[in-house]
């Protein structure tokens, strides 16, 4: 399989600056123009003799630069996320290595777009999808990151059980209505199943059940921290991976790790400045 970034065809999608689309839609409001009054001397040593506005308009300026800084903190291109998966793989015990699986943060939104799409599936056959308990499948879709968790897929026999095949989706923002990716999942199970030249039908893929888990919900601009979270998770929780009751109340424990993030962003800033 190739390395994605020295693939020509696959392109970093940058989400610090995309656009989701949604502003198109509002509309435009013509901009007033004026002509601010002239300052005189005497109200310019009126404005500073109270001491007030240079130094809030410095304030304001860097509230502005800080809460600037955090959002493009906050905001993972694809590049870094990659890394940062890697890294966390690199940390797991083998018996992990070898039951669990990722798919490249861009794969789904290939297929998706129907860009380079046959080699995609070919790709993901390498991963051994039937073998592993859990697969996970980032996606970046309408410029916002979900996590799609592929359970147990080669337990056909046990459909309908805890044990059987299911997919759960952790959306950090659910605001964002989920549920419009369930057509697009659907097809792209289908044809990993049919790329794998697996005996079940189409009948069988729709008694799948894809299911919508509790999960901590952002409150900015973090959803592919909170991907990673939710991959990092499943990684460290030595029972069952699927159990997110205990994440809910867990605020700390996201927030140590979103200023991991940031410190490993700052890391691969510095190293690529050398």
């Amino acid at each position: 399989m190739p390395r994605r970034r020295k693939n020509s065809s696959q392109v970093t999608i940058d989400l610090v600056n995309s656009d989701d689309g949604e502003d198109e839609c509002k509309n435009k409001r013509p901009r007033t123009s004026y002509k601010p009054a002239a300052r005189t001397a005497r109200n310019t040593k009126r404005a500073y003799s109270r001491g007030n506005a240079p130094t809030s308009k410095r304030r304001s300026n860097r509230i502005a630069t800080s809460n600037r800084d955090k959002k493009n903190k906050d905001k993972l291109d694809t590049d870094i996320f990659e890394l940062y998966v890697e890294d966390l793989w690199k940390h797991i015990d083998e018996e992990k290595k070898s039951a669990y699986a990722y798919f490249d943060s861009l794969w789904f939104n290939m297929y998706n777009s129907g860009h380079n799409k046959s080699n995609v599936l070919k790709w993901i056959k390498a991963k051994k999808v039937f073998s592993r308990q859990y697969v996970f499948v980032p996606i970046v879709c309408w410029g916002h990151w979900n996590l799609l968790v592929l359970c147990n897929f080669g337990e056909t026999d046990s459909l309908g059980t805890d044990k059987g095949p299911r997919m759960l989706l952790l959306d950090s923002l659910k605001t964002t209505n989920p549920t419009r990716l369930r057509s697009a999942i659907k097809r792209f199970i289908v044809d990993i199943f049919k790329t794998e030249e697996r005996e079940e039908n189409e009948q069988f893929i729709n008694k799948i059940s894809l299911e919508f888990p509790e999960v901590p919900q952002q409150n900015g601009d973090e959803c592919g921290i909170y991907v990673l979270y939710f991959i990092y998770c499943f990684l460290q929780n030595k029972r069952s991976g699927e159990d997110f009751r205990q994440l809910l109340d867990d605020s700390e424990g996201l927030e140590n790790f979103r200023k991991g993030v940031h410190s490993f962003q700052e890391n691969r800033k510095n190293e690529i400045a050398k």
